[in-house]
């Protein structure tokens, strides 16, 4: 079968994933390593939750994107923030220079537009640069840079009404944001740009964060770099990867970071499903393996180490990377055999790269692999020990599955499964080694007292329980958590 065949299924085997992007769920409740502190997000605010009571300390309301993190030891609190600007003149300030020249370059590219159509319709300002990728708040930054600093041959096309919407166009940066546990209003800004930012993770030492930021070229919203930054002394803000996946992980003595990454400048073509499993080392015994960058559009410093490349597979903005014990690597993505056809399609599922022997190799066996045909399950997670792992499938239930042994539990039952097929509402994590948390939906059977699990109108809430693996006991996190965080949770049973 020629290349261009097997291109061909590969391609159509990730529709089906390049359909869902955008639908993995932001809400997350994440752990510090011993289960003792938690951290709630829920549609852009913040919580810390008690381990035991499940009692809920609010941390911010400031627009929080997706996938803030706690430290291992439950110290530290990472997060990205969405902050609305309303001078622009104070706002430009807040950014890095690389990030200002871009744009006041794209104001310049609008301001020729402009200049040869002679006129804009219904407000509609033209765009910085075909080859650009375009966040909103990019585009609005340089058409408020050229409406506040307009000449009068801008001024005589645009007229004082269309000067106007130049000025009210949203404006808004983003910021990576480290906040001690126990002085949540000694917030130290370690990051700040145009271009959304998502999954801050603090390093094992809780001497750098890393964070993903969509980049600002090519063509796919979809595509995103990977950066990192020292919190002692000067902060350096590091690449370390461009389009890469969103799942990233840190190696346990905070000198490395594994993540996939694509193969292609252009992963909406043919060849982009393409990508390759990378660990790179970003920090020695001092600090950051940072040097000044070639071209500092965006950042100040890239990492001057040499990324090693441990395994191809098929690339997907979702999939996830995480360290087991050993330094081995445990990622999600699809298996596919050779010769391919339509009937022996392609299958999700978790692989571990061995850096002993430098092998990699599936790891769920066929009874467990039979059950995890969704897309869901590349949301996994590792127990902290590195001997178990959450794998989500149909409905919002999931798999917990002892590495090594054919030993698996799905905890929900099927006729309590709920929402979306493919889609998992809220990612089951680890509490420690032994208990999980996850949601369920009103008519689980952990919710034996359904009348006190209503809402203030009558309706079923959704909770979120902890079940202890090891002796199967479970309890209620979520009871005196307020309907309005249940409802945000709550998808259609």
């Amino acid at each position: 079968m020629s290349k261009n065949i097997v291109t061909f299924y590969l391609v159509v085997f990730c529709i089906a994933a390049t359909l869902l992007a955008g639908c993995i769920p932001e809400d997350s409740l994440e752990w510090s390593e011993d289960g003792s502190v938690g951290l709630l997000r829920i549609d852009g605010t913040l919580f810390l939750v008690d381990g035991n009571s499940g009692q809920l300390t609010e941390v911010t309301r400031e627009n929080i994107q997706a996938w803030p993190d706690i430290s291992k030891d439950g110290n530290l609190i990472a997060y990205s923030r969405d902050v609305e600007c309303n001078d622009l003149s104070e706002g430009l300030k807040m950014l890095p220079p690389g990030q200002i020249e871009i744009i006041k370059k794209g104001a310049g590219r609008i301001y020729r537009k402009i200049l040869i159509t002679r006129e804009i319709k219904d407000g509609n300002f033209p765009e910085p640069d075909e080859e650009l990728l375009k966040p909103g708040d990019y585009k609005n930054w340089a058409i408020r840079y050229l409406c506040e600093n307009a000449d009068d041959q801008i001024k005589k096309v645009l007229g004082d009404k269309g000067i106007t919407l130049g000025k009210e166009k949203r404006i808004s940066y983003f910021q990576v944001v480290v906040v001690p546990v126990d002085n949540l209003n000694n917030k130290r800004v370690i990051a700040t740009n145009i271009f959304g930012t998502v999954a801050a993770k603090l390093s094992p030492d809780n001497r750098y964060v890393s964070y993903i930021m969509q980049t600002q070229h090519g063509r796919e919203e979809d595509e995103y770099s990977l950066y990192a930054a020292s919190l002692e002394g000067d902060v350096k803000t590091m690449l370390i990867d461009e389009r890469v996946a969103l799942g990233y992980d840190w190696r346990k003595d905070s000198k490395a970071i594994a993540y996939l990454k694509s193969d292609s400048a252009d992963y909406s073509g043919d060849d982009g499903v393409l990508g390759t499993l990378r660990e790179r080392m970003v920090a020695d015994d001092n600090n950051l393996l940072a040097s000044p960058a070639d071209n500092t559009s965006i950042q100040a410093y890239d990492c001057n180490s040499v990324a090693s490349s441990y395994a191809g597979l098929i690339f997907y903005p979702w999939q996830k990377v995480r360290y087991g014990a050993n330094g081995r690597i445990f990622f999600s993505t699809a298996a596919m055999s050779l010769p391919v056809s339509k009937i022996n399609e392609g299958r999700w599922s978790l692989f571990c790269f061995d850096p002993g022997i430098g092998t990699v190799s599936d790891v769920l066996p066929q009874n467990v692999s039979n059950i995890c045909q969704s897309l869901a399950m590349l949301q996994f997670e590792l127990s902290p020990d590195g001997k178990k792992v959450l794998l989500p499938i149909k409905y919002n239930r999931f798999v917990i599955y002892e590495l090594g042994t054919d030993s698996m539990d799905i905890p929900i039952d099927e006729d309590e499964e709920f929402g979306e097929e493919d889609i998992s509402e809220f990612i089951p994590m680890w509490k420690g080694n032994n208990e999980i948390s996850f949601m369920v939906s009103g008519k689980s059977h952990f919710l034996p007292e359904q009348k006190d699990h209503e809402n203030v109108e009558g309706q079923v809430r959704n909770e979120i329980i902890i079940l202890d693996e090891t002796n199967n006991q479970s309890r209620i996190l979520s009871s005196s958590w307020p309907d309005e965080i249940m409802d945000e949770l709550k998808s259609d049973n």
